[in-house]
């Protein structure tokens, strides 16, 4: 009888070691799906511009062109196929323009090139960037 107990109190050892490693492996699944949120990217990305486009560029228009720069590359991506590459002149371009459009600012390309880039740094620091494809189309 002594056996029956012991074995039994290690099978039900077993299951709730079983189930705290399912449940640990569930909530890191969940953490792990990247969330862009667009005022931790415009802070990410204002923290990291060098001093002379730090000032001058606030925190709205870093929010702006993160925001346009994302409506862009959705609008050519649902447009007509032509999908431009991330961080392409094309959106640079186009992101001067609406800020002169919208909000009748001009700002120095050199500028808005290093929001791109700093985006790209907030992209990859909440893992929405992983390795390339291989062997496909991306």
């Amino acid at each position: 009888m002594g056996a029956v107990a012991v074995g039994a109190l290690l099978f039900a050892v077993l299951l709730v070691i079983v189930a705290a490693l399912v449940w640990q492996e569930a909530k890191g699944v969940a953490r792990a799906t990247p969330e862009y949120l667009l005022d931790e990217a415009a802070s990410f990305v204002l923290d990291r511009l060098s001093e002379g486009a730090a000032s001058r560029l606030d925190v709205d228009d870093v929010r702006d062109l993160l925001l346009w720069g994302i409506e862009e590359h959705q609008r050519r991506a649902e447009g007509n196929g032509d999908s431009a590459v991330y961080g392409s002149g094309d959106v640079l371009e186009a992101l001067i323009e609406r800020a002169v459009a919208e909000r009748g600012r001009v700002h120095d390309p050199m500028d808005v090139a290093e929001v791109i880039a700093a985006e790209s740094e907030y992209l990859a620091a909440i893992g929405a960037v992983g390795d390339p494809v291989e062997g496909g189309d991306a």
